[in-house]
C-alpha cells in the first residue's frame, strides 16, 4: 500500500440478522484470518471503524413477519449511514465490508447525507435484485429490501403483504433516513450478474428502465467493455458507489454465502470487473458483503474473497 492509505478508511458491519442465514457476520474476521495466513500487511496499513449489532440476542426471534428484525437493523443501518456521511465529509474513502446485505442501505443513505444535492449512482453486483418492500416479499427477509429502502420504493402495484403499524413506522424511517426524499433514484442503478429475482422485483426493473447485465452479456462484451458501457449510462451522475455481493460470483468458485446461485460470475470475472470499476474518479466508496465461511468448502474460500479485497483496494490506491 502507498501513502495514500489515509485516505481509504475500511467500515466493517458486524451484523447478519436481515440475511436468510446466519454466518455472514463471521466473514469479516474470516478476512482477517485470512489476511494473516497469507501474510498480506492489508490489516496494519489501513484505518478500520467497526459498527457491530448490540440489539438482539443470539437465536432471537423477529416480532414482524414482513419486515424481520426491523427494529434491530433500523439503528445498524443508522450508525453506518452517519458514518459514511462522516469519513465523505472527511474527503475520504469508504471501503465497506459488511455482513448481510441489508448494510448497503445505510451506505446509500449516508452518502446522500454527504452528498444532498448530488446525482448518485450504483452499480449494483449481486445474484439478487433486493428491490423488494415489505409489501412484496415473499420472506420478510430485509436482506432483499435495501435498494427499495435507498429509492423509498413500496411497490404497492405488486403488493402481497398487509404490514403492522409498527412494520410500517419502521420502514418509513428506513426509507427517509437521510432526509424527506429518497436517497438514490432507481434510474441510476445499474445491475449486473443479477439472475435470481421474483416478477415484483423484475416489475420495478421494467418500470423503471434499470439496466440489468446478465452474466452472459458481461462474458460476451467482456469486462473492458462492460465497464466503459456502464459508465457511459451514468455519465451524468457526479457520484458512483459500487456494491458488490459474493453471491454474484457462481457457487463453484465462491460457496460461502448464505444465498448462492448458479450461472454466476466466474471468480476472475468478479476480481477484474470491481478492479476496473473501482478505477474511475468519480466512484466514492465500494462495498462488499454476504461473505459466510460456514459454508466454506476451505480455507482457501475466504482467502480467495480477501485477495478480491486486496487487489481492488490495491487498485484503488494506483488511481485514487
Amino acid at each position: 500500500m502507498n501513502d495514500l492509505a489515509k485516505n481509504v478508511r475500511i467500515v466493517e458491519v458486524y451484523s447478519d440478522v436481515a440475511g436468510h442465514k446466519k454466518g455472514a457476520s463471521l466473514g469479516i474476521d474470516a478476512l482477517r484470518d485470512s489476511s494473516k495466513a497469507i501474510n498480506a500487511e492489508y490489516y496494519e496499513t489501513l484505518q478500520f471503524d467497526r459498527i457491530k449489532n448490540d440489539y438482539i440476542e443470539e437465536g432471537g426471534e423477529s416480532r414482524f413477519e414482513h419486515a424481520k428484525y426491523a427494529d434491530v437493523i433500523e439503528p445498524v443501518i443508522s450508525k453506518l449511514a452517519h458514518k459514511i456521511k462522516d469519513i465523505r465529509d472527511e474527503h475520504k474513502f469508504p471501503i465497506v465490508i459488511a455482513g448481510d446485505h441489508s448494510s448497503c442501505a445505510g451506505t446509500m443513505h449516508g452518502l446522500k447525507m454527504a452528498h444532498p444535492d448530488a446525482e448518485i449512482g450504483v452499480i449494483y453486483i449481486d445474484a439478487h435484485a433486493d428491490i423488494h418492500s415489505p409489501y412484496t416479499s415473499g420472506s420478510g427477509n430485509m436482506h432483499g429490501m435495501p435498494l427499495a429502502m435507498a429509492c423509498a420504493i413500496d411497490n404497492l402495484e405488486c403488493q402481497r403483504n398487509e404490514l403492522s403499524s409498527e412494520e410500517k413506522a419502521y420502514w418509513e424511517r428506513l426509507k427517509f433516513m437521510a432526509s424527506d426524499e429518497p436517497s438514490i433514484k432507481p434510474e441510476n442503478i445499474v445491475f449486473c450478474a443479477v439472475r435470481d429475482y421474483q416478477d415484483e422485483e423484475m416489475s420495478l426493473i421494467k418500470r423503471h428502465k434499470i439496466p440489468l447485465y446478465s452474466v452472459a452479456e458481461i462474458t460476451k462484451k467482456g469486462i473492458s467493455a462492460t465497464v466503459e458501457e456502464i459508465f457511459k449510462k451514468l455519465e451524468y451522475c457526479d457520484h458512483i458507489y459500487v456494491s458488490f455481493d459474493v453471491d454474484s460470483v457462481d457457487p463453484l468458485y465462491v460457496p460461502g454465502t448464505g444465498t448462492p446461485a448458479r450461472n454466476g460470475l466466474s471468480y476472475e470475472q468478479a476480481m477484474q470487473l470491481n478492479i476496473e470499476l473501482i478505477k474511475n474518479e468519480k466512484v466514492c466508496c465500494w462495498e462488499m458483503a454476504e461473505i459466510n465461511p460456514l459454508y466454506n468448502n476451505s480455507q482457501d474460500d475466504s482467502n480467495r474473497i480477501f485477495k478480491i479485497l486486496e487487489k481492488v483496494t490495491q487498485s484503488l490506491l494506483n488511481h485514487y
